[in-house]
């Protein structure tokens, strides 16, 4: 399995993404750098098929798509192919922490053991807020809930966006040895950080640069 960009660009006035070319694969761990504003972030959202190129390709596995597939087929490949762990505030506000890690799950008909997604929410610290809503928890507890729900996903290529950013050093360490686990057991792993630490597990690494070449 195959994610890989060509030569692709967005503009937000005199922001945006240069011209990038970079590909992530199961089993492969890529870490993306770079100073505020040079677009990492919408390289996450294009790769993901959140948000559409000005230029260049995306291709899951030689298909286009945004070409070859429609929004419901995006949709379909943010929860099954890639799980896109956001920056930002992306829990439902009416729904539990429980009930927003297993929602993308129901939404497909796919189940998963209570008790693995118990034994998940325990590895990651979260188990004594898996009944409370997104507003009544800490904003490290935010983080490891995204988490939560992307690692339910069992997804093939896991995207994360500044994933420690914010947080206490103790939920940061248990950020990174999850999403390295994740790498571990075959997984392919694209992350956004300024996190130094995650270098201790030797990724590969992109750096943008803004208006530049990569």
């Amino acid at each position: 399995m195959m994610l890989k960009a060509e030569n692709i660009s967005k503009k937000f006035g005199k922001n945006g993404l240069a011209s990038v070319s970079m590909s992530i694969s199961e089993k492969q761990f890529l870490c993306i750098t770079g100073e505020s504003g040079c677009g990492k972030t919408t390289l996450l959202n294009i790769l993901s098929g959140m948000l559409m190129p000005d230029t260049g390709t995306v291709t899951l596995d030689g298909k286009n798509i945004y070409l070859d597939m429609k929004e419901q087929e995006r949709t379909f490949l943010r929860n099954q192919v890639i799980g896109y762990m956001t920056q930002g505030n992306s829990l439902i506000p009416e729904l539990t922490v429980w009930q927003n890690a297993v929602c993308p799950l129901e939404l497909y008909g796919r189940k998963k053991k209570d008790s693995d997604i118990i034994q998940l929410f325990q590895q990651l610290g979260i188990d004594n807020v898996m009944d409370s809503f997104p507003s009544e928890i800490s904003g490290g507890e935010y983080r490891r809930a995204l988490l939560a729900r992307v690692l339910l996903l069992d997804a093939k290529i896991i995207i994360a966006d500044e994933p420690t950013s914010n947080l206490d050093e103790n939920s940061a360490v248990i950020v990174r040895q999850m999403l390295y686990e994740a790498y571990q057991n075959g997984k392919g792993l694209l992350i956004v950080t300024h996190d130094k630490a995650f270098s201790e597990y030797h990724p590969e690494i992109l750096e943008l640069h803004s208006g530049g070449e990569i």
